[in-house]
């Protein structure tokens, strides 16, 4: 996996929003770390992101499981 640079073009193609598993608040998880909210696992897009891609992440549920490294 790679790390994910926190950076403003990264955070505005983040998709975690419109992730069915999506606590309400927060976002860019595979950079900024896991949420403080209680995740119930329903789904992750996580792999339908440009940044999955374009770092070579594995997995998902980065809100869960806290930043890629």
């Amino acid at each position: 996996m790679g790390k994910v640079p926190d950076t403003p073009e990264n955070m505005a193609r983040c998709i975690c929003g419109g992730c069915p598993s999506y606590p309400k608040e927060g976002g860019f998880y595979c950079a900024k770390g896991k949420s403080d909210k209680e995740i119930t696992k329903r789904g992750c897009v996580c792999g339908d992101c440009p940044i999955f891609e374009e770092y070579g992440l594995a997995d998902g549920y980065f809100c869960v499981d806290g930043m890629a490294e």
